[in-house]
């Protein structure tokens, strides 16, 4: 079956699996309701050891639970809120993906356009070596579906020269590293692909990443506290937790501003559920793309869930089903790196597509 799904490859067919007669109890609290879901993440995090987390859960497009366990600094006894922001490290690729299809809805690029070369988007910009015919037929496409030819294995390129810019970075892997596949052909997933999409949103509109980001996608939505994080323990930002890891890997030894497109945006649950039904399809808040955008972003699934992970960071943002998603956010990463998300997802979903009654209360408001 071909995969090419831009969130991410983690993908759920849940048809069926919702009742659309649910019933609403105005006077059941989010507290009672949850009160089972609450239990299980507490157990789950005790039993790994996790220091702390931040869960929200939207339903038809209201903020109906926002919750937080533990410390965000276990030293200092800080706890985790509402407002604590955590790295969300692969949850930062489909807001990369929203943003390329803004891009293309605004008539300033095609999926189809080559990357790389003479008259490309980036054209000729990095590297020394002349580019080889398969780096020139490298489309924004192919990048988006991690099918460009080049893989995180056996070494990814991200977790290495930390002290290379973006420009010296792209430029060493295109002078020194073959693609593995030819572009199009093979689906490998690839942090290096997302950063160089950074690259060409940075190359079209002439402004940081980050700040088209922020202009065109999340404040529309009604975001203003994510922000690309920092990459030691002193370049923490307001209200950013403390990373905590059970690998011989230090959390505050990564160049996580340089993975800006593909794993370094910090935020809140509540941030990442505001997105997420700014691009559901629903029509009480209106989306930030097209449907036909959108029918791209999915490529024809309706409910999916992915996975963010990093030394000390550990994420999930899920579309349950037609109804219902949330998110959920560790500052520990734990071993096996997804083993506590896998299970942590199964938990929350089955909780969550299990509820009889749910609050009758938008928190976003």
């Amino acid at each position: 079956m071909k995969s090419c799904f831009y969130l991410l490859l983690f993908v759920l067919l849940l048809a069926g699996c919702d009742p659309a007669d649910d019933k609403i109890e105005e006077n059941l609290t989010g507290s009672e309701i949850f009160e089972s879901l609450d239990e299980k993440i507490q157990k789950l995090l005790d039993d790994h050891n996790v220091s702390g987390a931040q869960l929200a859960i939207v339903r038809d497009e209201k903020l109906v639970y926002s919750q937080s366990y533990g410390f965000a600094n276990l030293e200092e006894s800080i706890p985790v809120t509402s407002q604590s922001r955590f790295r969300i490290a692969s949850i930062s690729k489909p807001i990369t993906a929203v943003a390329i299809l803004k891009l293309k809805e605004q008539g300033l690029l095609d999926l189809d356009d080559p990357v790389f070369g003479v008259g490309a988007i980036l054209g000729t910009t990095y590297g020394n070596k002349p580019y080889g015919e398969d780096i020139k037929k490298i489309t924004v496409k192919h990048l988006l579906e991690h099918r460009s030819g080049w893989t995180n294995t056996p070494n990814d390129p991200m977790f290495a020269n930390l002290n290379f810019t973006h420009a010296q970075l792209i430029g060493d892997v295109l002078d020194n590293r073959s693609l593995t596949n030819a572009p199009g052909s093979t689906e490998f997933y690839s942090n290096f692909g997302y950063n160089v999409l950074g690259r060409v949103i940075e190359a079209i509109t002439n402004k940081p990443y980050s700040t088209y980001v922020k202009q065109e996608i999340l404040t529309p939505a009604g975001i203003t506290n994510m922000e690309i994080g920092g990459n030691t323990y002193s370049e923490r930002l307001m209200n950013e937790v403390k990373y905590y890891t059970q690998e011989n890997f230090d959390p505050y030894k990564m160049n996580v501003s340089r993975m800006d497109s593909h794993g370094g945006w910090i935020a809140s649950a509540e941030d990442l559920v505001k997105l997420l039904v700014r691009i559901d399809r629903k029509s009480s808040k209106p989306d930030i793309l097209s449907n036909s955008s959108l029918q791209e972003l999915y490529f024809g699934y309706q409910y999916w869930y992915f996975f963010g992970s990093l030394p000390g960071t550990s994420t999930v943002l899920s579309r349950v089903n037609d109804r219902t998603g949330y998110a959920l956010l560790l500052n520990s990463r734990t071993l096996p790196p997804n083993g506590i998300l896998e299970e942590m997802n199964s938990i929350v979903r089955n909780e969550l597509i299990s509820i009889p009654n749910w609050p009758n209360q938008d928190l976003f408001k």
